[in-house]
C-alpha cells in the first residue's frame, strides 16, 4: 500500500509519486506450534524490516468486540513513536490490515492493547516454540513465542502513478470514469492502479463515492 501526494503534472494530468506493494511479506516466526496468548496489558512484537513497509497484517484470536489501538515504534523500548491507530470493535478470528505511510527499513516493534475498557483481556495469534524471538508483554520478553503478523513489503523505488482520468476504468473495465473532478476533491478509494476522485461521474450514470491519493493493495 503506498499513500501519495501530487508531486508533477504534464499535459494537463497529476501524477503522484508512490511505493506499491510487491507482494513480499515478512513473517515474524519461525517455526513453532499455532497457539493463543491472552493478556489483561499489552502484547508486541520486534522485528526488522529489510525494506520499505506500508502494513502490517496481525491476526488476532479473540478481542470480544472491544477497540484495540495498535502504536508502531522504534523498539520495545519505544523511544519514538511513529504510528498510532485503533480498530473499532475487534471480535474473534480477525486479521488487522494496519496501513499507514511506508516506513524505511530498520528495526521496529508493534504493539497492541485494548482502547478504554473496564475488561482489558484479549488473545493473539501466536507460535509456540517460534525462533523469530522478539515477543513481548507489557514489555517483558516472553521466549520462544512469536506472534502471528507479517510486515507486508513496498518499494524501495518510489513509482509515479497518473491521477485518474477521463476514460480510465473502474471494475475490471466494465465501467469508465466519464468526466473528474478539480484536484482539491481528492480524497480515498481505488480506480485500478491509478487514484480515483470522490464525486467523478461513470459512464453508467454513478459516481465514485471514496476515492484516493493512491491505493495499491495485494491480498
Amino acid at each position: 500500500m503506498s499513500v501519495g501526494k501530487i508531486t508533477s503534472s504534464q499535459q494537463d494530468l497529476a501524477y503522484v509519486k508512490v511505493r506499491p506493494e510487491t507482494g513480499v511479506e515478512l513473517e515474524t516466526r519461525t517455526g513453532g506450534t499455532a497457539a493463543w496468548d491472552e493478556t489483561t496489558t499489552s502484547f508486541g512484537q520486534a522485528f526488522t524490516a529489510e525494506h520499505y513497509f506500508g502494513r502490517i497484517k496481525i491476526v488476532v484470536h479473540d478481542a470480544g468486540g472491544k477497540n484495540l489501538v495498535a502504536r508502531l515504534y522504534d523498539s520495545p523500548a519505544k523511544g519514538v513513536k511513529y504510528v498510532e491507530t485503533i480498530f473499532k470493535e475487534v471480535d474473534q478470528e480477525e486479521v488487522l490490515h494496519w496501513i499507514f505511510d511506508p516506513m524505511t527499513p530498520g528495526s521496529y516493534y508493534w504493539e497492541l492493547e485494548i482502547w478504554s475498557s473496564n475488561d482489558p483481556t484479549f488473545r493473539l495469534k501466536t507460535y509456540d516454540g517460534s525462533t523469530f524471538s522478539g515477543a513481548y508483554e507489557d514489555g517483558s520478553v516472553l521466549s520462544s513465542k512469536s506472534f502471528m503478523s507479517k510486515i507486508v513489503y513496498c518499494e524501495d523505488t518510489e513509482v509515479e502513478r497518473q491521477v485518474a482520468m477521463t476514460g480510465d476504468t473502474v471494475d475490471s473495465g466494465m465501467t469508465t470514469v466519464k468526466s473528474g473532478s478539480p484536484l482539491g476533491q481528492i480524497n480515498t478509494g481505488t480506480v485500478v492502479g491509478n487514484i480515483s476522485r470522490e464525486g467523478d461521474e461513470l459512464n453508467n450514470g454513478g459516481t465514485i463515492l471514496n476515492g484516493s491519493w493512491f491505493m495499491e493493495v495485494d491480498d
